[in-house]
């Protein structure tokens, strides 16, 4: 790669990667400029790491070995493509899609980037085709563990730091549901949760919250105003709800860093699978205004190895808004036909199940029982609370849905 190649420049405190302008890659070099650089991990099918050294005419960390392709992301170029891109050029693997694993911030002396984490399952032959790479070879996964525990191996600090950040969450491995330990509840009041809709093994949306109680009514967290989010847009920035209805479901999406800009927020995460959680709204002042039953995934709750506490759901876009004083309504039932049927979500015959769900919340609003009881409706959060913070590890791969 050229000197002279032109890189995209990142903002630093934006967890979901917001560009905010460009320079020469010899400048984002020698100022440590904050960027975007991807890092594939290559797998065979058994399981086996490539592992390779770097070639000694690198501008970073020459003759140190890696077990990730990848490069710096020019302007005007997504992650996706700077993936594809870079595993074709350094190793000469083509035909194959990268699978999203994680996204987070490497800050070092040496270089400071946001990482795009992929892996591929590869049992092809592998080529240095532009070389960068000086020599290469598979490595069972125990053999790298080994390697990486030896302090006399020299490995790029930045792919250690992002492998522990992988390390011990099974999903990162596999995107089976079932290998998920779901053990390991309850969680401390006044610990914080990130809850997160995806689908496809990808978190769209996340919000971070504070645990107030997990108990026999299930998990109750608190999403105070102005806490960070990361957000889906439209790729041109838009808010999803300026698309006509029937595009939103299929038009290009971006994530964005945004603030909690709705009331101060109760959720409730059933204790039993049940697909929902139901959302107390409160105004500034603490008036409580209404609930909100968002019809979702049974939800696949989880620490990773870090301890971060993660609550993976997908939404199902139909919900149901229950006024303090009033009657059950529905709320976006023209999204819920127009997503209905779409890759990734869910079927036609699936509907009358998610539509039967709403009916129930409805029913136990009228009746007035639990959760529509009054329970927490006049709820204050503790004020010692902090505003929580994305946890490096926020993006681990998204176990819910459709």
């Amino acid at each position: 790669m050229s000197a002279d190649e032109v890189v995209a420049l990142y903002d630093p405190d934006d967890v979901a990667g917001r560009v905010v302008g460009s320079a020469p890659r010899s400048a984002v070099r020698a100022r440590n400029l904050p960027h975007a650089a991807t890092a594939v991990l290559v797998r065979r099918g058994d399981g086996a790491w490539f592992v390779h050294r770097r070639a000694g005419t690198k501008d970073l960390w020459p003759g140190v070995h890696d077990c990730a392709a990848g490069g710096v992301i020019l302007a005007g170029e997504s992650p996706d493509e700077a993936a594809r891109r870079e595993l074709a050029e350094e190793l000469a693997i083509e035909g194959v899609e990268p699978r999203p694993l994680l996204t987070a911030w490497y800050r070092g002396p040496d270089t400071h980037y946001l990482a795009h984490v992929y892996q591929v399952v590869w049992d092809g032959p592998v080529r240095f085709a532009d070389g960068e790479v000086a020599d290469g070879w598979w490595e069972p996964d125990d053999g790298l563990q080994a390697r990486l525990a030896d302090p006399g191996f020299a490995f790029v600090p930045d792919t250690r730091f992002l492998l522990g950040l992988l390390a011990g969450d099974p999903a990162s491995a596999t995107p089976d549901p079932a290998a998920v330990d779901r053990a390991g509840r309850p969680w401390t009041p006044g610990s914080t949760a990130v809850y997160r809709f995806g689908r496809a093994g990808r978190a769209g949306s996340a919000r971070l919250a504070t645990v107030v109680e997990d108990g026999p009514d299930g998990l109750l967290l608190w999403v105070a105003v102005g806490s960070p989010t990361v957000a889906p847009r439209l790729a041109d920035g838009r808010d999803i709800r300026d698309a006509p209805v029937a595009l939103r479901g299929v038009l290009p999406r971006v994530r964005c860093t945004v603030p909690w800009h709705t009331s101060g927020t109760l959720m409730l995460i059933p204790p039993d699978g049940q697909p929902w959680s139901i959302w107390w709204f409160f105004l500034p002042d603490g008036t409580f205004t209404g609930w909100y039953g968002n019809l979702e995934a049974p939800h696949h709750v989880r620490r990773t190895a870090r301890g971060t506490q993660l609550v993976d759901t997908a939404d199902r876009a139909l919900d149901v808004w229950v006024p303090v004083g009033g009657e059950p309504l529905w709320k976006d039932e023209d999204e819920f036909e127009a997503y209905t049927g779409l890759p990734g979500r869910w079927t036609a015959e699936q509907a009358p199940a998610i539509r039967a769900d709403g009916e129930h919340l409805m029913a136990l609003a009228r009746a007035g029982t639990r959760p529509f009881d009054g329970r927490w409706t006049t709820f204050r959060p503790d004020p010692s609370w902090p505003i929580p913070t994305f946890p490096p590890d926020w993006d681990l791969p998204h176990l819910a849905g459709p």
